[in-house]
């Protein structure tokens, strides 16, 4: 009996084994985590009809794409960024308010510019992370950022979403801003692509630029995003590129992105920009966004119409035709399809899809913001160092402007995220203050737009007469001034660089009654200033703040957090010395970038025009001293990388961080180069009389430039190596030789 039992047993085990063993077999391939990812997408492409793989080509809303059922593939859901998660429901003009049906708060973080203003890339990954964490937490699989066009023109509406005037800066905040996120497994989308620096006739303008400047001004923040980041998609631009929509054109996404760059992410079009099947397909667009119903009914709308918005051309009664009839083939709808899966396996979406926990608006992401904040205000005027404000001396206070009671946390249009809280300049600073301090408050001018009764001429002049009565009965005033996201926003540039109505005359109002008058701009980019800077001890810039933007102009004011934020953009003293003045918005649906690689602080250079405040530019509560500059070695071989060190000491009183830059300029060049260009930063955090080391590495591509013949050189001779605090602040200078 007892054998008969033991080879029962083992008959069953046996049964048992061929069975699990039959069971694994009838697993698919796609469906098998411990595969390659390639194996995977190209097994559940062999399963896939022709008619499944086109519908995979346009979305099934406005924020997601359409899943497959009978294959178990999982819809992305998406939703708007980069400064945090909005409302994934429809377009921002209907979904970006406080009134909106659908609402979806989350955490405000900093503008993009603010975010760049801290030269931090781990403060940038550590907001990346924390976005990421939020859209797995809502159940979302992609965030539609970072932004990373060039501000080429102070004017463009959405400079605020991206990180400035230097391809370099931008690069290495979009490759820190891209691992933060897609270290979560949601899928980051960089955009862009490319040449998208106005919102002028966005929709219909045709960019010339030459390929040097693309190259090196225009693409390296996508180059990097891609090489370095591994970002999973980028999002083509509205706009033409010298004749061609970026949505077809294949130079930009084949021969850059998959032929030069290596892309395996997919390929996603802005929201209505697509205006043709083949041409589209063909040139290597993955996903038309947005689809279905929601796409069909806007663009119906008359603003949708009027703007130039197109849609509808990949979804699949138009492309099937164009596959029939030869003009698509299969092998490209496989191609375009494969790129899409294959983000959907690497992500880990398929297999461990999100689900949402509703985790939103942590303390630590609240924590964040507010850091974030705290470390992009710039100081930019202290004469006489008025601030940090001292309560031992300063007893009253008046809060003045129209931005200061309300929170201006960011621009307008698709970026605009709806926070569960905010907090106001006046708020933050009357909670610092406590009752030390007497806190009042004046609203000055009306933000521009927004009350009509008090736009007039007469109601500005009564309003601006109470501000400086006020003013003058306080031991200082503070100042709050700029633009709101209904000035300056996505859809229209900035109609102007001059603060809106009114507020220049408050400051001259005010200076005039109060000695110790702060000005804080809270704007997305520079602002002129020429009426009033000479007027004023003290200048600092907000940006715009994110949610916890009063709670940090509040804590850099008195001393709680010592400003260390530098310029990611040049401040111009007039609109006519841009170089873009002259060349923007063009004529007749066209615009030159006639002055090629001279962007920002290039330009200046390059013409010796005097900016009101250089770019890398930003002052401190303490000072740092710059020393000991070594470069090895001083003749390197073709290949062979530079070292640069250097010492920084804190010589000041207060703990404070600096933002050391290095700049190289190419002594010997046989093709024009601009006078300097940033290669490297660190940020350093030092105590006071605190020492620390700082080291750099220049490989080749840093010393290299973008010929004729599409390559990159590096020219034997002399570099110059130029370590400062700011562009038109160089502390040390050395030099090193490139041999032949």
């Amino acid at each position: 009996m007892r054998r008969l039992f033991c080879v029962m047993l083992g008959l069953f085990a046996a049964s048992l084994g061929f069975a699990q063993k039959q069971s694994s077999s009838d697993v698919p391939t796609y469906k098998n985590p411990n595969l390659q990812v390639e194996q995977r997408v190209q097994d559940l492409l062999g399963r896939m009809t022709l008619q499944e793989k086109v519908a995979m080509l346009g979305g099934a809303d406005w924020m997601q794409t359409v899943p497959n059922q009978r294959l178990g593939i999982p819809s992305i859901k998406m939703a708007d960024g980069p400064l945090g998660i909005r409302s994934w429901a429809g377009p921002s003009r209907k979904t970006g308010g406080m009134s909106a049906k659908m609402q979806v708060m989350t955490t405000a973080f900093p503008a993009g510019v603010a975010m760049a203003a801290t030269w931090d890339t781990e403060l940038v990954q550590a907001e990346g992370k924390a976005i990421g964490e939020e859209v797995k937490a809502l159940g979302r699989d992609m965030i539609l950022g970072p932004t990373v066009n060039i501000n080429r023109t102070p004017l463009w509406g959405r400079n605020f979403e991206g990180y400035g005037e230097d391809p370099y800066l931008t690069s290495r905040l979009a490759v820190a801003y891209i691992n933060g996120v897609q270290g979560e497994g949601v899928i980051a989308t960089v955009k862009h692509f490319a040449a998208n620096n106005q919102e002028f006739e966005r929709h219909r303008v045709n960019v010339k630029v030459n390929e040097r400047a693309l190259n090196e001004i225009y693409f390296p923040a996508f180059k990097a995003a891609v090489e370095e980041a591994g970002v999973w998609s980028v999002m083509s631009a509205y706009n033409k590129l010298n004749g061609v929509y970026c949505a077809e054109d294949t130079y930009l996404l084949k021969d850059m992105l998959r032929q030069h760059w290596n892309f395996k992410g997919f390929v996603v079009s802005d929201w209505g920009s697509t205006y043709s099947s083949a041409a589209t397909v063909n040139a290597g667009m993955d996903l038309e966004m947005p689809g279905g119903t929601p796409m069909e009914e806007w663009l119906k709308e008359p603003d949708t119409i009027a703007a130039g918005n197109g849609g509808g051309w990949l979804a699949p009664e138009k492309v099937l035709p164009e596959v029939k009839s030869g003009k698509i083939s299969t092998a490209t709808i496989d191609d375009n399809v494969g790129h899409i899966l294959r983000v959907i396996f690497v992500s880990g979406q398929f297999d461990k899809p999100h689900t949402a926990t509703g985790e939103i608006d942590t303390a630590e992401q609240r924590a964040l913001a507010r850091k974030a904040s705290d470390e992009s205000i710039v100081l930019l005027k202290n004469n006489g160092d008025i601030l940090p404000l001292d309560p031992s001396k300063i007893h009253s206070l008046v809060v003045i402007g129209p931005n200061a009671a309300i929170a201006r946390t960011g621009g307008g249009g698709s970026s605009l995220v709806v926070p569960k809280y905010s907090v106001s300049p006046l708020k933050g600073i009357q909670d610092r203050a406590g009752e030390r301090v007497k806190v009042s408050y004046a609203l000055g001018v009306s933000m521009e737009g927004e009350d009509p009764a008090k736009d007039t001429a007469e109601a500005r002049t009564q309003l601006i007469e109470q501000a400086a009565r006020a003013a003058a009965t306080a031991d200082a005033a503070v100042i709050v001034v700029g633009r709101s996201a209904k000035l300056e926003s996505e859809d229209f540039d900035i109609k102007s660089l001059e603060l809106p109505a009114g507020q220049d005359d408050l400051i001259d109002a005010v200076a005039n009654a109060n000695k110790n008058t702060v000005v804080v701009i809270n704007a997305g980019g520079p602002v002129t200033m020429s009426r009033w800077i000479g007027k004023v001890p003290a200048v600092l810039d907000l940006w715009y703040g994110g949610q916890e933007g009063g709670n940090a102009i509040a804590d850099v004011l008195f001393g709680d957090a010592n400003p260390s934020g530098k310029l990611p953009v040049s401040f111009v003293k007039q609109w006519k010395d841009s170089p873009a003045y002259g060349h923007y918005p063009g004529e007749n649906l066209q615009v030159d970038y006639a002055e090629g690689i001279y962007v920002g602080y290039r330009y200046f250079d390059k013409r010796n025009i005097e900016p009101l405040f250089p770019f890398g530019y930003g002052l401190s509560y303490t000072k740092f001293d710059y020393s000991d500059l070594k470069v090895s070695p001083d003749k390197a071989a073709p290949g062979q990388p530079v070292g640069v060190t250097l010492r920084v000491r804190n010589s000041g009183s207060r703990a404070g961080a600096e933002v050391v830059e290095l700049y190289l300029h190419d002594a010997h060049s046989t093709v024009d180069r601009p006078i300097q260009e940033l290669k490297g930063f660190r940020r350093v955090v030092l105590a006071p009389g605190e020492t620390r080391v700082v080291d750099f590495t220049l490989d080749r591509s840093a010393m290299a430039y973008y010929t004729a013949k599409r390559d990159w050189v590096a020219e034997p001779g002399q570099f110059d190596v130029l370590v400062g605090s700011s562009s038109r602040d160089i502390r040390l200078r050395g030099s090193f030789d490139l041999e032949p």
